[in-house]
């Protein structure tokens, strides 16, 4: 791997760190695309490389998601039955998706990953700003174990077909359905992204076709020479987002980063 490589990896990874401190999310966002363009550069060519991309995308969250739901937690913003409830069922979908995703063509698979989102980025972008601060400070009033289930359930089904831990969709959901506090929305997703992320790299793992993966230290379909510097650097950088979360208003941050993700998904689809 050069030294180009290495250093691209890195910065994602600080990417990933950060957005995954700052908004909830594994950081499948900047993760997946980028490593596919990591592979397009280095002229690897598999029929499996969007595959191998969300695997090991869903492999480096792990480590993320452990360092981002750790600082959260230390803030008071986990909400641990809603966490394990959405992680387990999640971790469910994802393990039964993920064999379902692996037999379909990876252009499939990346234009299902744009669409899912630019649907995500459009709903941050027309967000009005009052509703992601109104209930800041109020306590969760309508935690549901079947409205957990369900919210779990979409989650784990997103994060196979598109690598995303499934934070996007959660944190909305948990926020207008459960009535939970937007912060504690994120750290509460933060700890279940880490029960989708494992179940998600076991079904890959279990699934990988024989032969579909020839990169040297891979395992399953789980890239994982790509995959850390990717986690070293957003295990620290997922702190640092947990200290912006906790600074800033998300108004401005959460407009700059739906733009982020359209620009992301347009390429991904016309190019």
């Amino acid at each position: 791997m050069s030294v180009e490589t290495i250093l691209f990896l890195l910065i994602i990874g600080i990417a990933a760190g950060i957005l995954s401190g700052l908004f909830g999310v594994g950081g499948g966002i900047v993760i997946v695309p980028s490593l596919l363009a990591v592979y397009a550069f280095n002229h690897f060519d598999s029929p499996y490389i969007v595959h191998i991309a969300i695997a090991t995308s869903l492999f480096t969250i792990i480590f993320t998601s452990i360092s981002s739901a750790h600082k959260h937690f230390g803030h008071g913003n986990v909400e641990w039955k809603a966490a394990l409830y959405i992680g387990l069922s999640s971790a469910v979908t994802v393990f039964l998706f993920s064999k379902i995703a692996i037999l379909l063509p990876g252009e499939v698979l990346k234009h299902t990953f744009s669409v899912v989102l630019i649907i995500v980025a459009l709903k941050m972008l027309f967000d009005k700003k009052g509703k992601l601060n109104e209930r800041e400070k109020s306590q969760p009033e309508n935690f549901s174990p079947w409205i957990s289930l369900g919210i779990g359930t979409l989650s784990g089904a997103i994060a196979a077909f598109s690598g995303l831990g499934g934070g996007v969709f959660v944190i909305p959901l948990m926020h207008y359905l459960m009535k939970v506090p937007f912060k504690r929305a994120i750290g509460t997703s933060s700890a279940a992204i880490l029960i989708t992320a494992v179940a998600g790299v076991i079904s890959y793992f279990i699934n990988s076709p024989a032969g579909a993966v020839n990169i040297p230290y891979s395992f399953g379909m789980v890239d994982t020479l790509s995959a850390l510097p990717v986690i070293a650097a957003s295990i620290p950088f997922a702190r640092v987002g947990v200290y912006i979360n906790k600074k800033t208003d998300h108004y401005l941050l959460t407009k700059l980063f739906a733009i982020f993700i359209i620009v992301v998904s347009l390429k991904l689809i016309f190019f």
